[in-house]
């Protein structure tokens, strides 16, 4: 089944919903991750002092997604019913963590979703309701995007440069148009240097990746240092 004739579902764990004959309902629901605030109230003095944004970027809570799934198997067929079952709890409840989980109703993006509790089952006589939770973490994952418009979103995404040949020096101006410091992985093709943000990291051959490697939201310019290409990439993570 393609993916363009396949019903509105989900995929998780390597497999879509649809392969498990699962066919989502309408009161499929989604909450969105509140702001984690973190006050402090001191004697004589009326109100709260707001240590929430003490890094300069908020915090959220987790955020629920929920698929409420009519699965064609009922009473009527006990036996291939508790197969059908069984299968998806292997599905669901198998990975240690959270992974990706993409829903269909928002292409280029995607979740880090783990079914924490038991999908509930309501059995009638042809067919089960199954309702299935994913924990997420609170961000939606987004890739940056660079100048091709076939999949850019002009109201919500910012054209990079992601890839460039350096001869001696170039400054490139990268945007993170989410709402947090991301991980930033740079692959050269020889030995260079970068300034990120005013940090200076030695550059090897391949992929470069490092715990203060890291693209602020906004605006950031990189200053690369010697002759070869560079590619960069890093995922944005948007409430």
């Amino acid at each position: 089944m393609t993916q363009e004739s396949r019903p509105y579902g989900f995929e998780f764990n390597g497999r879509h919903s649809s392969e498990f004959e699962l066919r989502v309902l309408d009161t499929k629901s989604v909450t969105l991750p509140a702001k984690r605030k973190s006050q402090l109230q001191l004697p004589y003095r009326t109100g709260y002092i707001d240590l929430s944004n003490l890094y300069g970027l908020n915090t959220y809570d987790e955020r629920a997604i929920t698929f409420p799934c009519k699965l064609p198997y009922g009473r009527s067929d006990l036996s291939t019913l508790n197969l059908k079952l069984t299968e998806l709890m292997n599905w669901l409840m198998k990975p240690t963590g959270k992974i990706l989980l993409k829903d269909d109703a928002m292409p280029g993006y995607a979740f880090l979703a783990e079914v924490q509790t038991a999908p509930t089952i309501e059995e009638g006589w042809d067919f089960c309701k199954v309702t299935i939770v994913f924990q997420c973490y609170a961000y939606r994952l987004k890739r940056c995007y660079d100048d091709v418009w076939d999949t850019f979103y002009f109201n919500l995404d910012a054209a990079s440069n992601l890839e460039v040949t350096v001869n001696g020096h170039e400054s490139i101006l990268l945007i993170n148009t989410g709402h947090n410091r991301v991980r930033l992985t740079i692959n050269c093709s020889a030995a260079m240097s970068a300034s990120v943000n005013d940090t200076v990291f030695a550059l090897k051959a391949g992929d470069n990746t490092d715990a203060y490697l890291e693209l602020m939201p906004g605006e950031n310019v990189v200053n690369i240092e010697g002759t070869g290409k560079v590619k960069f990439k890093w995922t944005e993570e948007v409430p």
